[in-house]
């Protein structure tokens, strides 16, 4: 898989989609430092649209179906875009670049979509207004510098069409990015 980029598995799009935007920051909770994530990607079709001149052809899903993912342009995944979410990572005294060399991360191991998926650490705009979860993130810093590489895989269950099974998995690479200061 390319670095910036996310891909969702099985969709119209195998290569997967630039990354437009990512902020990683830190906050301070009760001393102890928190993360925050927000991701956006370039439309959908920014690289590559998919001609489809044949409306008799029926998709088995709206995952497969390129017209769907027309109608919702980008995705945003984001821990702090509509909810305070965030995940913990350590206490505040112990917070450095080494600590988070190698480091990973499960956030929200086992998510139930069925109940109130505002407690979840991050949201998602994907196919409208989904559900995101068992999250898996690895920071491996480059060098000794003050920048990462960060892998981020999870899954999607796409509530707003009435699915709440985590059946979609992403993932994405980020590369060269600042290690965040506490605020």
């Amino acid at each position: 898989m390319e670095l910036n980029r996310i891909c969702f598995k099985d969709n119209p799009w195998p290569e997967g989609h630039p990354i437009e935007e990512f902020i990683w920051s830190a906050k301070v909770v009760d001393d102890h430092v928190w993360f925050d994530l927000h991701l956006k990607s370039a439309d959908y079709y920014a690289e590559r649209e998919i001609e489809d001149d044949d409306d008799s052809f029926k998709y088995p899903s709206d995952w497969k179906a390129p017209i769907v993912w027309y109608n919702y342009h980008c995705c945003t995944l984001s821990s702090n875009y509509w909810h305070d979410g965030g995940f913990r990572i350590c206490r505040v005294e112990k917070y450095t670049p080494d600590i988070l060399d190698g480091l990973e991360v499960l956030i929200d191991p086992n998510p139930d979509a069925s109940s109130d998926i505002e407690d979840c650490a991050f949201h998602i705009y994907l196919l409208g207004h989904d559900a995101v979860g068992k999250h898996r993130i690895r920071f491996d810093r480059i060098g000794d510098s003050m920048q990462f590489k960060i892998t981020w895989l999870g899954a999607i269950a796409l509530v707003y069409s009435g699915d709440y099974d985590f059946r979609h998995e992403f993932a994405a690479i980020l590369a060269e990015v600042e290690f965040p200061k506490l605020a």
